[in-house]
């Protein structure tokens, strides 16, 4: 494509620069804030995008001016020849390709995807209790995500965030534990409030914990948190940042990503892929525009950029999470990334 296209704006004058792409919906574990113990009715492989496919669309968006790529899942690791994928994004000129994983399989895939292109990670570790770690994932090993840690950190991976989501009487009381494991190795902790996905089929009553009981929990164990704006950090996305004032751990930073008690709508800048090619321009919201079936029906690049532009001129302004468990969309955190 050659001719020159306009930033990708929507209706309320945000810029979309930043692509959540889903490459598979299947996960090797069944953590129960993103999934049902028993799974997911999965979709059928040839419904899944193909390099090729995923590829184009990712030039199309660069096209628009989007820089920033984020490969998810499910589980991306569980993606099978994911390295030549990741070579082959890496080759667009994105300014940043990065992944988010729950580290299971990072110790054998950390160097590989370094030496691919991959630019930086986001490792999801709710607690550093083994016994919990297992409840909480239903299958996870937590020593198996640390060593890939630490594997991630022997390849050359910095400005890896350490994501947990926090809910209340399970992990509230393991968040100084994680900031203290996540600064010892420069990383930076982020605390994720539990969002009502799956029509809140999987919302327990009592087990929200909102962004001000995260902020409480932290200067009762480190003082005073003062606001940061996340200067220096790569790839800054939703997260609030704060950082503590004084002490041992003086200057260190945490964040906290509030989509339920303090919604950051009016600086969105992401649509998210799923694995199948549809294009949502809200995680909160049940709205999608199908991009796999033109793409498989010999649409022009200027058919698929058209989709993509009406897609985003449609954002909605907002969403409606709540607390109690309603307001979220009827589609499943595993299929979509997060």
């Amino acid at each position: 494509m050659t001719r020159s296209l306009p930033l990708l704006v929507d209706a309320f004058q945000r810029r979309v620069s930043y692509l959540r792409v889903s490459l598979t919906d299947r996960c090797n574990y069944r953590c129960h804030y993103c999934m049902p113990e028993s799974g997911v009715e999965l979709v059928p492989r040839s419904d899944v995008l193909t390099f090729e496919e995923l590829e184009r669309i990712v030039r199309a968006m660069m096209t628009f001016g989007v820089r920033r790529v984020r490969l998810t899942g499910g589980e991306p690791t569980v993606r099978k020849d994911l390295i030549e994928l990741v070579r082959r994004l890496g080759a667009l000129g994105l300014d940043d390709l990065a992944m988010t994983t729950n580290g299971e399989l990072l110790r054998e895939l950390a160097r590989p995807l370094k030496d691919a292109g991959l630019s930086r990670l986001n490792v999801s570790v709710d607690t550093l209790d083994p016994i919990k770690f297992r409840q909480i994932t239903r299958r996870g090993n937590l020593d198996a995500v640390l060593d890939g840690i630490e594997a991630a950190r022997e390849a050359g991976f910095a400005g890896t965030k350490l994501n947990a989501v926090v809910m209340g009487g399970v992990n509230d009381g393991d968040l100084a534990d994680l900031c203290a494991y996540a600064w010892a190795r420069d990383l930076t902790p982020r605390f994720i409030e539990f969002m009502p996905m799956s029509d809140g089929a999987l919302f327990t009553p009592g087990e929200f914990f909102g962004a001000a009981e995260i902020r409480a929990r932290l200067v009762a164990r480190f003082g005073a948190l003062v606001a940061d704006d996340g200067s220096g950090l790569p790839g800054v996305g939703p997260a609030r940042y704060q950082r503590v004032r004084d002490g041992a751990f003086a200057g260190r930073r945490v964040g906290i990503i509030s989509a339920v008690t303090e919604p950051f709508c009016e600086t969105c800048n992401r649509v998210r892929l799923s694995a199948t090619g549809q294009l949502h321009t809200c995680l909160a919201l049940d709205d999608s525009s199908d991009l796999r079936s033109p793409l498989r029906t010999g649409c022009s690049d200027d058919q698929l950029l058209e989709r993509v532009h009406a897609a985003v001129t449609a954002k909605q302004e907002g969403h409606s999470f709540t607390t109690c468990g309603s307001g979220g969309p009827k589609k499943h955190m595993v299929a979509i990334g997060g």
